[in-house]
């Protein structure tokens, strides 16, 4: 299927390239897949911070439910402590499933769970908890790196990226970084990778790694990335789409090269220039030129030229994608230059996208509103694979970034709207307390929608029968972490932050699997999707996705399914800005 014909039928807010192999999956029986049914004890592979709230949940599919669970200190100390503590039923779309809650236990140390003879993974309670797996996740991107010999990756590659699909002409947009599990150069996510590398330095600054490196090792990264980035840039001020997609935006660019420039192996640059990454272009350079304006003016400067020139080149749509890429960049503008003609449109693009928030309770229902349409034509309720909680972010934003305009409050009452009034009560429909992709107006494809209320409808993930292209869920549920920890700074609202966590617990292991999707952490991890290097530690993979049944599915037998376990890099962008949000509240 062309990727083109995938992001008009889903809308994200960044676009979406099609990653791996486009061939047929290894394994093409999704109507059989589910997950596993054996009991099993489920939490955090990570563990937990000491004031964090502790939950471990226990699936089990008998009829005689065990009335408690042991926590157990199994580290060095000379006197290891045990608490008995009692299970609860609990409500969930899995499944029956028992909780218990351990969260008055804070005295960091190494623990495990035990319910009868079954035990947990091992995990910890201490305060660097989630920090330290930062420069893990961040090393993915230099392990990605492309036109340079990456040590113990791989040798210099792809130096002779790339010709023109229209018309042939050799450019030279060498570097970058390998989008996921494959070779190709999407710059949608790579420019969004970006933003969230500039979020990791603006929230914690030189304390986001504690090795104490400071900020050179994003400041590096940075200016790696957007070399390809700005060689991306055409005459006429705009970016081109993606380099390496291909000759018709199909898989034939996903090959290593022999590194000369004109034999028959070159690969392709895709000549049109989509809204959305063009506004993700313009938000990279002011982002950059905010980070860099001390370390390198010269070279900010230069940066917020090229990011000037695509935005003058541009005319902001109104899509809920097209309003929240180009507010968010018209904020990072007004930052950039203090300039109160990007403040204004950064404002009107706001007062847009709040116009498009549904306030009332619709489809004879009076269970969820706060959720955004599509467009003003559009009415259908918006879904997004990777971004759906940014159109509230963003609003959160504004209202923070401009108190003093007469919508501010409003604002901010619409992103509360959205977690109190669509997040939250969606989240208590599953143990696991993880978001759902979205809620639908009956059912839209010939597959299983869970009933809500009214005429409205819910699935956890993707459709499986929409069309060939579906993935997990792991940067839906991280971008909603990001928004929940942002929120929870902003309103003072710990509940707000409990459900951050519980977003980046099912990624790290707390799932009907036990598995973690991120290389280099936890247990169980499925091997993942990457043809061409294999392991990379701290890449994270697509995830649990769903059956037609709605079930959650993940490879966890070798058979290289891209759809849950290929790398992607906008997983590994959303973890960094969400767990820097995290930090950032907690210092």
């Amino acid at each position: 299927m062309r990727r083109r014909d995938f992001i008009k039928g889903v809308g994200l807010s960044f676009a979406l390239p099609v990653l791996g192999q486009e061939g047929p999956p290894v394994k093409e029986r999704v109507e059989e897949l589910t997950a596993p049914g054996n009991p099993a004890i489920t939490l955090n592979h990570l563990g937990f911070l000491p004031n964090a709230r502790k939950i471990v949940l226990f699936r089990h599919p008998g009829s005689v439910a065990p009335a408690e669970f042991t926590l157990s200190e199994i580290g060095a100390n000379a006197k290891p402590m045990r608490w008995t503590r009692p299970l609860r039923q609990v409500n969930c779309d899995f499944g029956p499933c028992l909780a218990g809650d351990f969260t008055d236990i804070e005295q960091a140390g190494l623990y495990q769970v035990t319910v009868g003879d079954l035990r947990s993974v091992p995990f910890f309670i201490r305060p660097d908890l989630w920090r330290r797996t930062l420069p893990k996740a961040f090393s993915f991107y230099f392990q990605e790196r492309c036109g340079v010999a990456v040590p113990n990756v791989h040798p210099a590659c792809h130096l002779d990226d790339a010709r023109r699909r229209d018309n042939g002409q050799h450019i030279d947009v060498t570097g970058g970084w390998h989008d996921a599990g494959d070779l190709r150069k999407w710059m949608s996510t790579a420019l969004h990778s970006g933003i969230a590398i500039a979020q990791l330095g603006r929230n914690l600054g030189k304390e986001w790694n504690l090795d104490g490196s400071g900020l050179k090792p994003i400041l590096e990264e940075l200016r790696w990335g957007n070399r390809y980035w700005l060689k991306m840039q055409d005459s006429d001020g705009r970016v081109w789409d993606d380099a390496a997609g291909g000759l018709n935006g199909d898989n034939s660019d996903n090959h290593w090269t022999d590194n000369r420039v004109g034999t028959a192996d070159d690969r392709y640059i895709n000549p049109s220039k989509s809204g959305i990454i063009q506004a993700e272009f313009v938000t990279v350079q002011a982002l950059i030129t905010q980070v860099f304006r001390e370390a390198d003016p010269g070279y900010a400067q230069s940066c917020l030229a090229a990011g000037l020139r695509c935005r003058k080149a541009c005319t902001p749509g109104e899509t809920t994608d097209e309003l929240v890429s180009w507010a968010m960049a018209a904020m990072e503008l007004y930052r950039a230059t203090g300039e109160q003609d990007w403040g204004q449109e950064a404002r009107q693009l706001g007062n847009q996208l709040h116009q498009l928030q549904v306030q009332e309770f619709l489809g004879g229902q009076r269970q969820v509103r706060g959720y955004f349409r599509n467009s003003p034509t559009d009415r259908t309720p918006y879904v997004n694979a990777i971004g759906s909680a940014v159109p509230a972010l963003v609003l959160m934003d504004l209202a923070a970034t401009f108190p003093s305009d007469p919508s501010s409050p409003a604002w901010g009452k619409a992103a509360q709207m959205h977690l109190d009034e669509y997040v939250q009560p969606l989240s208590e429909r599953n143990a696991f307390r993880i978001i759902p992709y979205g809620i639908f107006e009956k059912s839209p494809t010939p597959e299983k929608y869970r009933p809500l209320a009214g005429e409205l409808t819910y699935r956890y993930f993707m459709p499986a029968r929409k069309q060939f292209w579906w993935l997990g869920m792991t940067s839906h549920l991280e971008n909603y972490a990001c928004l929940l920890a942002r929120a929870s700074a902003v309103f003072k609202r710990r509940d707000y932050l409990d459900l951050a966590f519980r977003q980046l617990e099912w990624v790290m292991g707390a799932n009907p699997f036990g598995a973690c999707l991120m290389t280099g952490e936890g247990m169980n991890n499925p091997y993942p999707h990457s043809r061409y290097v294999g392991l990379i530690p701290g890449g994270i993979m697509n995830g649990i996705a769903g059956n037609p049944q709605d079930e959650p599915i993940l490879d966890m037998e070798y058979g290289f399914d891209w759809r849950t376990t290929e790398y992607w890099a906008p997983h590994n962008a959303w973890y960094l800005w969400a767990v820097s949000e995290i930090e950032k509240g907690r210092s």
